[in-house]
């Protein structure tokens, strides 16, 4: 990772650090997959369960994008584990990219050199994860679908962005 990655996770993490309220947990972490990159999540008590915001920095064709999610921890899989939950949730995500060519439909666009091209997509959220009671660790299973049109004319589709994810919770 380079120093303007470090940096990037440095200035997302701080306002984590800055808030205080003993309901709100923290994680910062990383996820894998095709979208994956460096994350933060905020989660709170809602009735029986969570819910929370999750904010992620990625760094895909040599551009950075920018994923917010809603989440909702379910703890219905109690019964199996009691550090086991079902988590869904929804968002988006926004950025760009700088490449010289882009898959369209199953074809691939290549341009003449590199482009810089704005993005702007809906994100899907669904997965299981582990929360370990004795070290302040979770590690999860997910998979993140996700549709993108990118300017000027370019639509994704990834229905299966299968990631896992580490955190450190505080």
């Amino acid at each position: 990772m380079n120093n303007k990655h470090l940096y990037l996770f440095v200035i997302f993490l701080l306002p984590s650090v800055l808030a205080s309220g003993q309901q709100i947990n923290r994680q910062a972490g990383i996820r894998s997959g095709e979208s994956g990159g460096l994350f933060i999540q905020f989660t709170e008590n809602s009735g029986t369960a969570e819910t929370g915001l999750f904010g992620m920095l990625s760094f895909r064709k040599n551009g950075l994008q920018v994923t917010g999610l809603k989440l909702y921890y379910e703890t219905s899989l109690s019964e199996v584990a009691p550090d086991l939950f079902f988590v869904w949730g929804y968002g988006g995500h926004g950025g760009f990219m700088i490449t010289d060519n882009i898959r369209f439909f199953g074809e691939t666009y290549l341009f003449r050199g590199e482009r810089f091209l704005p993005l702007v997509g809906i994100d899907a959220f669904a997965g299981l994860e582990y929360r370990f009671s004795t070290i302040p660790l979770a590690i999860g299973l997910n998979i993140k679908p996700w549709i993108e049109f990118t300017f000027p004319s370019f639509i994704t589709f990834v229905p299966v962005d299968l990631g896992l994810n580490i955190a450190y919770r505080f």
